[in-house]
């Protein structure tokens, strides 16, 4: 429900009381239309599916909130109930002011139509009359920066044009909440940072901003406040970091229940498996020993990790373990950790080397190091033996995601070889209460003195 009532600071601009929604899920197509002609509906052919359950809070004019949770937990739902694109199926949503949203890629956009007839058929739908859009298309085009393609089809957009031109609409209808569903996610890197340069006049202005995203340094940075979902439950609100926290050891507890649930099920498997197969000792090590250790951060092994190698050793476990005192979920920065793993010899080699790199989600190599480059010797190591390898480091990378990978190499023969190189296996992202450029904060301390001349 979306009220006209006038704001202030004292009074919420969204009020969500006790929210269900509800939808009905069927196997097959054909029991939709069994169920409509049940005779007076009293056979059901389908399964209810919560995706949400009795959510309750409210927003104060200019908080800046994100909504954070695993796939499927009900976000997106709860933005578009808000929005009053979908009713609840108990409990009400109240809003006061004029929503402008982003939820879907090209929402509300006609295919056909140009860039320029979109953006009036969007004012037409949040209400806005022709004038006002008039008014407003030279910020809206300015912002979007598409060029001719304003007066293209926008079927020939590309998605990163979609984006560009959907959030200038947005921007610029004076909304009086703002709401984002991951569609900044598509633009490049400049075109994000001038939208968060928006974000931040918007809340100076006392704009209220609604945003759904899985990067949790932009919560950790934009939002004074966060609500994380699970299951279609609200877990908790509270102050952004430390709901950032809260999502990273639900992120930790998922994973940990997983690995028991694959280690059961590798039990279960041998059990019933009773024939007697002549397997090599290192493919029995290799399904028995590789797997992620858990601990208390929230880092992810990447089921699309590229491995090779010739096999005369074996990276068998590896982990990311936090050297602060304090009980931390999230990778910070400026704070120190240990990258480790364990390789497992199956023959014996001379001074192997091992070694660390970390990427940017772009691939780009930022930096890594080795056993020959800090000069540690491993000497001869014996087939069978395990070798424990430990990075201990402060983490000065600026805040966002990135993929560690291990290996083990040496040289036989005169000739450099790879016994095993675990590219992308572990993902991690990281988050700053400070900003600087590029990738690296080198923690500078400044010191500002006025000099007589």
């Amino acid at each position: 429900m979306i009220n006209s009532e006038p704001t202030n600071s004292h009074r919420p601009v969204i009020a969500v009381k006790n929210v269900t929604k509800i939808f009905r899920l069927y196997n097959r197509q054909l029991d939709r239309i069994r169920e409509a002609l049940s005779f007076f509906g009293r056979k059901a052919y389908h399964h209810p599916f919560y995706a949400l359950k009795n959510i309750t809070f409210t927003i104060h004019r200019g908080d800046t909130v994100g909504i954070v949770g695993r796939n499927g937990s009900g976000k997106s739902t709860l933005l578009q109930i808000i929005c009053g694109i979908l009713q609840p199926t108990a409990g009400s949503a109240q809003v006061w002011g004029r929503i402008s949203a982003l939820l879907e890629l090209g929402a509300g956009f006609n295919p056909e139509f140009t860039g320029r007839e979109n953006v009036y058929l969007n004012g037409e739908i949040l209400g806005i009359s022709r004038q006002e859009m008039d008014d407003c298309f030279e910020d809206i085009e300015s912002f979007a920066a598409i060029g001719e393609f304003i007066d293209q089809p926008v079927k020939s957009y590309s998605s990163g044009m979609y984006v560009r031109l959907a959030f200038a609409v947005a921007i610029n209808v004076n909304p009086d909440i703002l709401i984002v569903d991951e569609a900044l996610s598509v633009g490049d890197t400049a075109f994000q940072a001038k939208c968060f340069a928006k974000f931040r006049e918007f809340q100076n202005n006392g704009v209220t901003i609604l945003f759904v995203t899985h990067s949790m340094d932009l919560i950790s940075r934009y939002c004074n406040n966060a609500i994380l979902l699970e299951q279609g439950q609200m877990i908790k609100l509270g102050p952004a970091k430390d709901i950032v926290d809260e999502y990273n050891r639900l992120i930790v507890d998922c994973s940990e229940a997983q690995m028991v649930r694959t280690e059961e099920s590798d039990a279960s498997a041998a059990d019933m498996d009773t024939t007697d197969y002549d397997v090599p000792e290192k493919k029995s090590s290799k399904r028995i020993l590789t797997h992620l250790r858990a601990t208390e951060l929230a880092y992810q092994l990447n089921p699309s990790e590229n491995r090779y190698g010739n096999g005369k050793a074996e990276i068998i476990e590896v982990g990311i373990d936090s050297l602060s005192e304090k009980e931390k979920y999230s990778f910070v920065h400026g704070e120190k950790y240990r990258f480790w793993f364990k390789t497992l010899f199956h023959e014996t080699i001379k001074d192997p080397i091992t070694a660390y790199t970390i990427k940017d989600v772009k691939g780009f190599d930022i930096t890594g190091t080795n056993t020959l480059f800090q000069k540690k010797d491993l000497g001869v190591v014996n087939a069978g033996e395990i070798i424990l390898t430990e990075f201990d480091q402060r983490m000065m990378l600026n805040p966002g995601g990135y993929l560690l990978s291990f290996g083990c190499a040496g040289f036989d023969e005169g000739g450099y070889v790879v016994y095993d190189r675990r590219y992308d296996m572990i993902t991690f992202d990281v988050v700053s209460d400070r900003s600087s450029v590029g990738l690296f904060d080198l923690g500078s301390e400044i010191k500002i003195s006025r000099v007589k001349k």
